[in-house]
């Protein structure tokens, strides 16, 4: 829950700022692939919904120049002109509906045979439509001034085919201006007799196919024609052009499943295929590259607002994908109806793209929020239960769990009295860098902080993990703590701080461990007996004149360590002794003074009247020692054995 609250923090204006600005960058985004791959999967669909064209019956009839064509004449450019008017005059004797020659007359051969070409064209009673091209086209000046000469008054079209400039295929009827700009009538148009309505004009062509691989119009040599039924050409559109390799070549759609070979077609099949559509009335508009970047705008921008309206993501992006579902399904439909050919992929790609930017920009603001919170939380608590919870190993919710765990007890002797006489600002510094050591020395030995109460530090060890060595680290921690507090408190008296030493207490046991508290605010701690006994050490050390006071449950589970024994405590609000111990340094424990201890303590175990004598022997040896005066004190008034029993906390 902490982690969205961030996010309900941002204005709506900035949200739909960046809304904007990710719907706009995921269409740039997607154009380069939407420009190279979308045109295929476009062709896909409309080859998918046309399909073959086995059963198609077409009024068009090719016939064809072809190589065994030219091997009959002594030259093959251009095409012999008398051959043509033979050619002509054959077809037009079978009475076809109209005839298309797709050969461009744009220059001068042979006289007598130019004659009579021309002658032919102008006898035939078929309406006969010449080809047309200009400069444009890569013809000469000359060459496009013969052509005009030839077309003028004769009825023409062009032939020009405009391929995509992304790849080179010829999707896209022809839409042609001349050198000043006028509309052209493309060659189908002119053997239609009708023009394209402006908003047919800009639409795909609709290609015809079929399964076997053969074309769907009727194709013959153009040498064979003389010798066909006359009745193969009646009431036809009769279309002659060249059938030769390398010239006037076409790829087409069908490229993308069929491959090259099998997807290039002549010119004459591709204005015999345009003719075909125009003659049945069928057309296909396509959205404009304007009216795709539009479309690929607008989808990045609805997939950027749903994400921002939508706060669950499996719901989002099952959402999005029934929409990009939904939108290609609306494509089928309107090819299928011959409507319009929507793009296919590139909607759907900015769409995606622009829910991966907002998903990506969500994800990196709420890495940076845990990250944040994660920080600051470990400001307030232990970092290791930080880290459990943000893993989701701990759950926020009340409840616990007995366990084994050492807790450890800290406190700062004579500090609240010493902070009424220092100014604010140098107590909290000093106060801060304590505290700031103390908690770093406890997480880098991997105990749980539980809380800090003034300048008192508690912690534990065996919880939120399970650790078999807790007693082993609760010590080490002890002894580094020790070994710091010391050096802090000599730094702080030679500032004329008269600062205490830092008392510490440890106990192993079990106890309850876990979230504390009400349903708003709850503690992550530790309750029983081993907590309060672990804070009564603590305090023990203050009688005792130690500064740090283990139980021997902790000493048991020490084997590296040495310990002596300070005496069977009875602490507060407890019936039974507890068995206490303080760590010493192997030093320590080979000094004479100390092994006068253990024997003099050994003596007031086994209650020998030679104790007192053998404590006040220890006390020569090492004078000022608290457990040694505590001691002769006890048995001065008359106490016996090593019994303890303290009133303070």
């Amino acid at each position: 829950m902490m982690a969205q609250k961030p996010r309900r923090q941002g204005r709506p204006s900035q949200r739909l700022l960046v809304a904007l600005a990710v719907g706009a960058l995921a269409a740039v985004l997607s154009l380069p692939l939407a420009s190279r791959l979308g045109p295929i999967l476009d062709d896909l669909l409309v080859i998918s919904v046309f399909g073959d064209c086995n059963d198609c019956e077409n009024d068009i009839v090719l016939v064809t120049i072809t190589e065994e064509t030219l091997a009959q004449f002594p030259y093959r450019s251009p095409i012999d002109r008398g051959f043509l008017a033979e050619l002509i005059e054959t077809i037009d004797a079978a009475s076809p509906q109209k005839i298309g020659l797709d050969v461009l007359i744009d220059g001068p051969s042979e006289p007598a045979k130019d004659k009579q070409l021309l002658d032919a064209i102008d006898r035939s009673s078929a309406p006969l439509i010449l080809a047309e091209a200009g400069t444009r086209e890569r013809l000469t000046h000359e060459q496009a001034a013969y052509l005009q000469a030839v077309i003028s008054d004769r009825q023409s079209g062009s032939i020009v085919l405009q391929r995509d400039e992304a790849d080179g295929v010829l999707r896209h009827l022809p839409r042609l201006e001349d050198e000043s700009g006028t509309t052209v009538r493309s060659f189908a148009e002119a053997l239609s007799g009708e023009s394209l309505a402006e908003e047919k004009a800009i639409g795909r062509i609709i290609y015809q196919y079929r399964s076997d691989g053969t074309s769907p119009f009727p194709q013959y040599p153009a040498q064979t024609v003389a010798y066909l039924p006359k009745a193969w050409f009646t009431d036809k559109y009769v279309l002659i052009g060249t059938d030769l390799p390398y010239v006037d070549q076409h790829p087409t759609p069908m490229a993308s499943l069929a491959g090259s070979e099998a997807g290039t077609l002549t010119g004459i099949e591709v204005h015999a295929t345009i003719l075909a559509q125009q003659l049945s009335g069928r057309s296909l508009g396509s959205a404009s590259f304007l009216n795709t970047i539009a479309l690929m705008v607008l989808a990045g921008l609805a997939a950027s607002f749903g994400f921002l309206v939508i706060a669950r993501p499996l719901t989002y992006f099952t959402l999005l994908f029934l929409a990009i579902g939904a939108y290609l399904l609306a494509a089928w439909m309107l090819v299928s109806l011959e409507i319009l050919l929507l793009p296919v992929l590139g909607p759907p790609a900015a769409a995606v793209w622009s829910a991966l930017i907002m998903a990506l920009m969500r994800w990196r603001k709420d890495r940076s929020e845990r990250v944040f919170l994660k920080t600051a939380f470990s400001k307030y608590v232990s970092p290791a239960l930080v880290k459990r919870l943000t893993s989701g190993d701990i759950s926020l919710k009340l409840g616990g769990e007995k366990r084994p765990v050492t807790y450890l007890f800290t406190d700062l002797q004579g500090f609240t009295s010493l902070s009424e006489t220092l100014p604010p600002e140098q107590m909290a510094e000093l106060l801060n860098s304590y505290l700031d050591r103390i908690c770093d020395l406890a997480t880098e030995h991997g105990a749980t902080i539980d809380k800090i109460i003034g300048d008192a530090v508690v912690c534990f060890f065996g919880a939120p993990d399970v650790d078999p060595d807790q007693a082993s680290r609760a010590l080490e921690l002890s002894l580094a703590l020790d070994t710091f507090c010391e050096s802090f408190r000599a730094d702080a008296n030679d500032r004329s701080i008269a600062l205490g030493v830092t008392r510490i207490g440890i106990h192993h046991g079990e106890a309850v461990i876990g979230n504390f508290g009400g349903s708003r605010f709850f503690d992550y701690t530790g309750i029983g007996d081993t907590v309060n006994t672990a804070a009564r050490l603590e305090g023990a050390n203050k009688f005792l004149g130690t500064r740090i006071c283990v139980s021997s449950a902790v000493a048991s589970e020490c084997p590296g360590h040495h310990f002596r024994p300070l005496g069977d405590l009875v602490l507060k609000g407890r019936s039974q002794p507890v068995a206490c111990f303080e760590p010493v340094s192997d030093q320590d424990l080979s000094s004479a003074w100390m092994q006068a201890y253990l024997a003099a303590y050994q003596k007031m175990s086994d209650a020998s009247p030679d104790a007192l004598s053998c404590l006040e022997s220890v006390a020569a040896l090492k004078p000022g020692d608290g457990p040694t005066q505590l001691h002769i004190e006890r048995l001065r008034d008359g106490s016996v054995g090593t019994k303890v029993t303290l009133s303070g906390k």
